[in-house]
């Protein structure tokens, strides 16, 4: 259902509507971000394996505390049951369970605009 007060900006996205709330829940937390914004800049499809690897390196540097073995289980796990889906359910990457890869949507100019806000805060 979609939001009776929403508007178009000039920027060409939904103003407080349904989608852009659903976006704001993608975006709210910094594994999805840094998915997206790696999807952006690499090839796709990608192994979600190589993208645990990526997101594990980012994590460390973003921290001074050292992390256990188990981190990258840890990370592979919360991609794979939590992250992923949710961000295929928001329509902003095809995750292939199967094939255990994924893949940014073509319709991802909303989600950059967003992205680039974000950075530039």
């Amino acid at each position: 259902m979609e939001n009776e007060a929403s508007e178009t900006n000039g920027l060409g996205f939904e103003v407080g509507g349904d989608r852009q709330d659903e976006l704001f829940s993608v975006l709210s937390h910094p594994y999805r971000r840094f998915v997206l914004q790696h999807l952006q800049t690499a090839d796709s499809p990608i192994p979600v394996a190589e993208l645990t690897t990526e997101l594990v390196a980012w994590e460390r540097s973003q921290s001074e505390i050292g992390r256990s073995g188990d981190e990258r289980t840890r990370v592979g796990v919360s991609l794979v049951h939590n992250h992923l889906p949710k961000m295929a359910d928001a329509r902003v990457v095809e995750y292939d369970a199967t094939r255990q890869t994924v893949t940014l949507v073509d319709d991802t100019d909303e989600v950059h605009t967003h992205l680039q806000a974000m950075a530039s805060d």
